[in-house]
């Protein structure tokens, strides 16, 4: 009985042992040249899997880093013009503080009057400034239109609005990139309370309204109170919207109290003094520097300008610690910007040392590997070699 040789079939089959081989050699110099144990997802589904979210996470931590650093520009800018506002209303305040001194002359008024004048323009100039992009820091949402507009009588209109501009940091934090600026400028808080005085006092007098609250939001009465001296000491009425309601003795240290109204008051009072109380709550700082400009041309002589001079310092006061409240929480912005960062940071870091222990290449176990798949391809070729050769006639 003859056998038949299925030459072809172990011819076929040495060859393929053999091409496997050589793909398992060019597989482990492509690794060895790259550094990566993954060339395609097909070498480890899971694996690959866990990569791709790594990259994801990694683009949006990229986002997150860009905003931070567009965030941090226009809080930088921020905080410039703020810190040079402080200081415009510091000199602004030790102006209008200089102007009370019954000592100057007619020209020191009009030297200090330019000076206000020209502090006044300098803080319109900062309160419109504009970021590295073109945009008004302190015009709230509206950044492509000039906040602030001043009339020809210096009487000034915010056309922004009053919201902020957020950046996303990361997923779950949003931080502000401005401040709008009525909230700054425009709605700084009394510093005499409830109520903005106003002045008519006899030559003399150094009537100054220290403090005035009224615990009752509903009343926005207008008061007036009047003074007159006697033998027996200082007496005051108290009218109510044009109506006397209370009269009596006044005492410096009890003030005058009415109900909820509680008004105090500092200074020597001459006979016939009146001042004026009329509710609001907050001051406008244009306000006070328009003020101080138009008071200095009043004579040193007249108490009641010199009273509101002394308002206008308090209320330049009052500005300066408002911006530099403000300042300060745009320092604590920033910091909440350097942490953010500083944890993104951190966090590619980790992401990039787990994506490497499921990417990165064993370079010992690869150079074994490679060794083993090559001394196999060596022997898959001396077998093909072997195999080749072979003919049914050489057994015939």
């Amino acid at each position: 009985m003859i056998t038949r040789m299925a030459s072809f079939h172990n011819y076929r089959q040495v060859a393929n042992d053999m091409n496997r081989q050589q793909v398992k050699v060019a597989e482990n110099q492509q690794q060895l040249a790259s550094g990566k144990r993954l060339m395609t997802a097909g070498d480890d589904p899971v694996a690959s899997i866990y990569i791709q979210n790594f990259d994801q996470q990694n683009t949006q931590i990229d986002q997150s880093l860009k905003s931070i650093t567009l965030a941090r520009n226009r809080l930088t800018n921020e905080e410039t013009a703020i810190a040079e506002v402080e200081t415009l209303l510091d000199d602004a305040k030790r102006k209008s503080m200089m102007m009370v001194n019954g000592s100057l002359s007619t020209d020191d008024r009009i030297a200090h009057k330019q000076d206000m004048q020209g502090l006044y323009d300098s803080f319109m100039h900062l309160v419109n400034s504009q970021d590295e992009s073109g945009n008004f820091v302190f015009a709230g949402t509206r950044y492509n239109k000039q906040p602030f507009f001043r009339d020809n009588n210096g009487v000034v209109a915010y056309a922004g609005d009053s919201y902020q501009r957020m950046a996303k940091v990361s997923a779950s934090v949003d931080v502000p990139v401005n401040d709008a600026g009525d909230k700054l400028f425009l709605e700084v808080a009394n510093p005499y309370g409830d109520y903005q005085p106003d002045y008519d006092l006899k030559s003399g007098s150094l009537l100054l309204l220290s403090n005035a609250s009224n615990t009752n939001n509903a009343d926005n009465s207008q008061y007036d109170i009047t003074f007159s001296n006697d033998a027996s000491g200082t007496n005051y009425e108290l009218f109510q919207n044009g109506v006397s309601v209370q009269k009596g003795k006044y005492e410096p240290d009890v003030g005058v109290k009415w109900g909820t109204l509680q008004v105090d008051l500092e200074g020597e009072i001459k006979d016939g003094d009146t001042i004026s109380l009329n509710r609001q709550s907050h001051v406008s700082v244009f306000d006070a520097f328009r003020r101080g400009i138009e008071l200095s041309d009043s004579s040193v002589s007249d108490a009641s300008a010199s009273a509101e001079l002394h308002q206008v310092a308090a209320e330049l006061s009052e500005a300066f610690k408002h911006i530099n409240r403000a300042r300060s929480e745009v320092g604590t912005r920033l910091q909440t910007l350097d942490r953010q960062e500083d944890m993104h940071e951190d966090f590619k870091i980790v992401m990039s040392q787990a994506r490497g222990t499921l990417e990165d290449l064993d370079y010992a176990s690869a150079v074994i590997e490679l060794n083993e798949n090559m001394m196999s391809l060596q022997a898959s070729q001396q077998a093909f070699a072997k195999t080749k050769d072979l003919n049914l006639f050489n057994y015939i």
